[in-house]
């Protein structure tokens, strides 16, 4: 998924203000070194009210903000009036710094919660339109009404109808030994040797399996014997291509296939057709 530009802009601009802030902070208690005791209470206290501001959100920061700025307040007002102290004026800077760190903090958390909410609406609107984002490929929902399609050109037209399911071999023991990364390249690339692999007509989908396990379908205009020279020619050149790649090639990943030809006499229904093919591909081990 891409991340949105507007949102990625505002994030560095965020982070960029941090740093500032980060840097005038130590300045400033490089040069109040006098006043390092009081410096690293104030410091203290600032990070303190940042982590409210971060947990509870921003009307608890400011509101613990406003309390300390009293408490500060109150305090100059005690040592200058009953004491006779004369504070130092460096002093007025913690002020405003904790207010200007929690403001920062929460600005640049509501950002990155805005950007997280609309990558998430972003994916689901890719799901609700029968599109897989991450493998470019058409989803379960474009399936099944492809597959009504086929079956009615099958039924008008004679032509045989076959769909296979396609997934990785001992999926949950590979996932196991990639990196996160690794993962998430095996089902792209997996993805675009299908896609490469198939004749125009034939329409390959990004389906989850059971479990959630990432399979992937295709709908055929062939028979049986046909869909499994085809799947056999197809997980071959899966095997060769995986085996070839500079990240994967090291790892022996195959892949099971199940085929089923569509039979009006014995399939009632798409979630039947599908279903079945499903089913067979549990004992392609």
């Amino acid at each position: 998924m891409r991340r949105n530009k507007n949102y990625s802009l505002n994030t560095d601009i965020y982070i960029i203000s941090l740093l500032v802030c980060s840097i005038m902070t130590a300045i400033f208690v490089g040069i109040s070194s006098n006043l390092m005791i009081l410096n690293c209470v104030f410091l203290a206290i600032t990070c303190f009210l940042v982590l409210i501001t971060y947990f509870l959100g921003l009307l608890a920061g400011l509101i613990f903000n406003l309390l300390f700025v009293f408490i500060q307040g109150s305090y100059v007002l005690y040592a200058d009036v009953v004491l006779g102290k004369e504070l130092d004026l460096w002093l007025i800077v913690w002020i405003f710094l904790p207010l200007i760190w929690s403001l920062l903090v929460s600005f640049m958390t509501r950002n990155l919660q805005l950007q997280e909410e609309n990558l998430s609406l972003r994916e689901s609107n890719a799901r609700n339109l029968g599109y897989n984002s991450e493998t470019d490929l058409r989803t379960m929902r474009s399936y099944r009404q492809d597959a009504e399609v086929f079956i009615e050109t099958h039924k008008r037209f004679d032509i045989p109808v076959s769909t296979g399911i396609i997934s990785i071999r001992y999926f949950h023991q590979i996932m196991n030994i990639l990196t996160e990364e690794q993962q998430h390249h095996l089902i792209k690339r997996l993805s675009d040797i299908l896609s490469e692999s198939f004749r125009n007509n034939d329409i390959v989908y990004s389906i989850d399996g059971v479990g959630g396990v990432p399979q992937w379908g295709v709908l055929l205009f062939a028979d049986y014997d046909g869909a499994m020279v085809a799947m056999d020619r197809i997980k071959q050149r899966v095997t060769t291509l995986l085996r070839e790649d500079k990240e994967l090639g090291k790892y022996d990943i195959q892949i099971s296939i199940g085929v089923v030809e569509y039979n009006e006499d014995k399939i009632k229904s798409v979630s039947q057709f599908i279903d079945s093919a499903q089913h067979v591909l549990q004992y392609d081990v």
